[in-house]
């Protein structure tokens, strides 16, 4: 990137005075088109500070002093890359007070006003084209590209590859899906898709999109990956920041920082899970982060929580978090620590994302690397095994959450209903810190009530020397994406549930009443571990949790939406209404919660969202902000929505 002086080289022909059409600039040589030779990257390089150690594309930034000297050429419309200011005005549609805009709206962005952005970014905007697109009729047309997404449509690299798909497209409207895969689809529009994104390669692109949709009253979204249950990072007619490719990796051996003084790393914000866990390796550390492999560690995953097969070892993912680098509402570029804006640094670690700001890096903690046994078994309803003795073998599983928990153990595990019964699958018990000899210890009383209950089963160990070899290990197999068959719910159980024999009780059969009503339960027997300097946004519940259970809601892929919005409903107003009755009180995980969930603030946020709203509100007044349960998004509504499907194509107004 260049300099200030030089980015402003050539960024007018002559003097140029302000953007006077759909198509044109105006310059003392008459109207002329905006091409990259007439507007150039708006940036300057600033200088590093030994504090921040910020990676190169963090020092180029959009400045005061560039929009000065821009503003100083006479560029009319450089009010549309302005700073937040006080006397910002929201503008409004007309007939729709406080609605954001959309295409074909009277003050919707000119065509030059879009080619100055993407001009002033280095051509960095994407006009969006659902990756579909390729599958109909006219000028995207490609069948040879419409046969590859078409046999790819199910692997998440290749939503996440995209500036703009949704990994779980029901909550985008299922407006362009490749028509071999769904019998009713026969056209292809954006529906809940941006209309254009930002491929962000540095701090200034980001300042430029941010304060030019602000000042036009845009809908924004981030997107990092896109691994959300919920699709927070679409909405229709938005702008979109795509952080995906900021995939910096820096280790430092003895990071210093507030209470902490180890190994870290510095990640940009695009640094996948299985990027980490590499790197983590190489250098001879361990990196808590989620189980998937395409979750966005530096993004949503830190910013929501981030639960972990090493959660009870280190705690949450973001208790991992010494410091970030966030681009504020304003357009404004901080760094954000424990002694620099540390209201904003309490809220960015388990507040939620795509709320407070755009963070684009995160220095976390490293930690030794541990010998991790697995355990791996399945049993079911069949000829011998009845579904009232399988569900005795449940409860003798649940009953140990404590013990393994406590023990530093975590589970992962599926109850399946089938044609010929009932399946438990465990994949796997991970115990960290622990040899196989001191697994098998640990799990021999439960063996022995299985075997006690004639519930056969052959365990199979696994001792591995690192978390690296246990991850490839256990979660080698590639997630799903791109399916709209289903959606998900989940409920974290404190450990009252899982001592006091009443409540076991009734918790195994709350769970037993959503698998016979045809639900599918993927569990976790989970205990983060509570550590000094933890003082941060975390739901509360996850630190009295043992469990968290995950239920989604099913439908045919070929119904209606309309059936998919009846199949949400029971989710959320009998299936997880239930489990919610046996844990008054606890709470959801907001990355892997129901969309629908009712009073969403206790449940993703508990007693934290009053100071999270009081921030949002004071960092963020006029609204740029918003996703799907995020802290304040109850302000806003979008219109034209199924209930208990809401779709991201609709207008997002002011409730």
């Amino acid at each position: 990137m260049m300099m200030m002086a030089q980015s402003l080289r050539g960024l007018l022909l002559a003097s140029v005075v302000g953007i006077v059409s759909a198509q044109q600039i105006s310059s003392s040589k008459g109207l002329v088109p905006a091409t990259s030779k007439n507007v150039a990257p708006a940036a300057a390089v600033v200088p590093a500070s030994a504090a921040t150690d910020p990676f190169p594309w963090e020092t180029i930034q959009l400045t005061p002093s560039v929009l000065s000297n821009l503003t100083s050429l006479n560029l009319t419309d450089i009010s549309y890359f302005s700073f937040d200011s006080t006397s910002t005005v929201r503008r409004t549609v007309a007939g729709q007070p406080q609605c954001k805009l959309l295409p074909g709206d009277a003050n919707w962005p000119s065509d030059t006003a879009w080619s100055v952005l993407n001009l002033l970014t280095g051509n960095a905007l994407i006009k969006t084209v659902p990756l579909a697109a390729s599958c109909y009729a006219g000028p995207n047309y490609d069948a040879a590209k419409c046969a590859y997404i078409t046999a790819n449509w199910n692997i998440p690299s290749l939503h996440v590859n995209d500036s703009s798909s949704a990994m779980w497209p029901i909550f985008e409207g299922l407006t362009c899906v490749p028509p071999s895969l769904r019998n009713n689809a026969t056209s292809c529009t954006l529906g809940g898709f941006a209309s254009y994104s930002v491929k962000v390669t540095n701090v200034a692109q980001i300042q430029l999109a941010l304060n030019f949709a602000r000042n036009l009253n845009l809908r924004l979204v981030v997107r990092n990956t896109g691994h959300d249950f919920n699709d927070k990072s679409i909405g229709a007619g938005a702008l979109s920041l795509w952080t995906h490719n900021l995939k910096d990796i820096k280790f430092y051996s003895n990071f210093v920082a507030t209470g902490y003084t180890g190994p870290a790393f510095k990640l940009g914000a695009g640094v996948e899970t299985q990027d980490v866990y590499k790197a983590a390796d190489t250098n001879g550390v361990t990196v808590v982060g989620g189980e998937c492999h395409t979750v966005g560690l530096a993004g949503g995953y830190s910013a929501g929580g981030g639960h972990s097969p090493m959660a009870v070892s280190w705690g949450m993912g973001s208790d991992q978090v010494l410091a970030l680098q966030v681009v504020l509402p304003s357009g404004l570029f901080v760094t954000v620590s424990a002694t620099s804006n540390p209201e904003l640094f309490w809220a960015l670690r388990g507040g939620g994302g795509s709320t407070y700001g755009v963070v684009t890096s995160i220095i976390v903690k490293a930690h030794p690397k541990v010998t991790i046994t697995t355990m791996t078994f399945t049993f079911g309803v069949g000829p011998t095994l009845s579904a009232d003795t399988f569900w005795l073998g449940i409860r003798s599983f649940f009953k140990y959450f404590a013990t393994f928990a406590d023990a530093g153990s975590y589970s992962y595990f599926f109850i399946v209903p089938g044609p010929t019964g009932t399946t438990f699958i465990l994949t796997p018990l991970w115990a960290n810190n622990h040899t196989l000899s001191q697994t098998q210890a640990l799990v021999a009383p439960w063996l022995a009530e299985l075997a006690a209950l004639n519930i056969s089963v052959t365990p199979v160990f696994t001792e591995y020397s690192s978390f690296l070899a246990a991850y490839d290990g256990t979660f080698g197999a590639t997630e799903q994406a791109g399916v709209w068959n289903n959606h998900a719910g989940s409920r974290l159980f404190p450990r009252e549930n899982f001592v006091n024999g009443t409540k076991l009780n009734d918790t195994v059969a709350g769970v037993r009443y959503v698998i016979d009503a045809g639900g599918i339960l993927v569990g976790y027997n989970i205990k983060p571990a509570i550590n000094a300097g933890q003082d941060n946004a975390v739901n509360p519940a996850w630190r009295k949790t043992l469990s968290l259970f995950i239920v989604p809601a099913l439908w045919d892929s070929q119904g209606s939406l309309q059936d998919a919005a009846a199949a949400s409903e029971v989710l959320t107003n009998d299936w997880l209404a239930k489990w919610r009755a046996l844990s008054p009180g606890a709470g959801s995980y907001m990355s892997e919660g129901d969309i629908n969930e009712p009073d969403f603030q206790q449940s993703f946020y508990g007693t934290n969202y009053p100071r999270l709203y009081a921030l949002k509100q004071q960092l963020d007044p006029h609204g740029l902000f918003y996703a799907p349960t995020a802290v304040g998004s109850e302000d806003w509504y979008i219109t034209g929505q199924i209930p208990y499907l809401p779709t991201q194509n609709g207008r997002l107004c002011r409730v």
